[in-house]
């Protein structure tokens, strides 16, 4: 008996862990460049039941009950990297990356969302990280912007790095160009070249917060730096959806919710199961 109320508890922890993360991905749906993360749900190991102190027959050894499961726990997490769609702006630095597709044209970009999209920007911290030294963070997040000294920066004042691991600076007042090779021109000349990651394993590419990832110890080894290595484009004036899916999200939920009810009403049976076995059974008339 105890042994289902704990089965039936480990599956109510499991739901509640894969709420947590639909729910973040429900509320990241208009997030640009998010990708959704998705759970693995697996059960523990089997144990091997044993009836132990058995007087029934001689010579009163443990018997084998066979194998029985404790219960139901989140195996992991992983990263869906299908790309999002594109959405096209007008701002001449708001740039998205399109993966196996050289066109900047939103319905055959669209048409593409199946692609993987092993390719991202590279940005710095806005600090060094004090145990590693400087560390760069990787976006498929292309809102971009040029201060007055002409840093190409993120949202939250990030540097956008070059092939070379160095901050983009361009001139803030000269009319600026985008090819979709990553290339920045300004007055017909090529002043810098965006970096273009690829890993030679994206799973291994580690969340940061919510909309960037992180190389860490022991993960993802960069394998290219240009869009062209990277088979893919730099598209100015799009920047890329989330690949979130709403109505899945939503059909998850309410999956996990009565999955979670299940299990709260097995909760309750054992509970009442117990009741039984310890204040009626056995009890003595008087």
């Amino acid at each position: 008996m105890v042994k289902g109320l704990y089965t039936a508890y480990t599956g109510m922890i499991n739901e509640q862990r894969r709420m947590d993360i639909e729910t973040n991905n429900l509320a990241n749906a208009n997030s640009t460049g998010f990708k959704e993360e998705r759970t693995v749900s697996r059960s523990f190991r089997d144990l091997l039941g044993l009836k132990i102190k058995d007087y029934t027959d001689a010579p009163w050894t443990a018997v084998r009950l066979g194998l029985m499961n404790p219960g139901v726990k989140l195996g992991g997490s992983y990263t869906n990297f299908e790309q999002g769609g594109l959405q096209s702006t007008g701002n001449k630095f708001d740039l998205a990356l399109n993966n196996g597709i050289p066109t900047a044209d939103a319905d055959s970009v669209n048409d593409n969302m199946g692609a993987g999209g092993n390719a991202f920007f590279a940005t710095s911290y806005g600090t060094d990280d004090p145990q590693t030294g400087a560390l760069i963070k990787y976006t498929r997040d292309g809102t971009f912007n040029v201060t007055q000294d002409g840093f190409l920066v993120t949202t939250e004042g990030n540097n956008v790095l070059d092939v070379n691991n160095n901050p983009i600076q361009i001139d803030p007042i000269v009319d600026t160009t985008i090819l979709q090779d990553g290339s920045i021109v300004q007055n017909g000349n090529v002043v810098a070249m965006i970096q273009v990651a690829r890993f030679d394993n994206v799973q291994d590419l580690q969340r940061y917060q919510d909309n960037s990832f992180i190389i860490g110890d022991g993960g993802a080894q960069v394998v290219s730096l240009t869009a062209e290595e990277a088979n893919a484009t730099v598209n100015q004036g799009y920047l890329e959806a989330s690949n979130i899916s709403v109505v899945d999200e939503f059909v998850n939920i309410i999956s996990i919710q009565r999955n979670y009810e299940t299990n709260s009403k097995a909760v309750q049976a054992e509970d009442d199961t117990i009741d039984v076995a310890v204040n009626q059974l056995g009890r003595i008339n008087s």
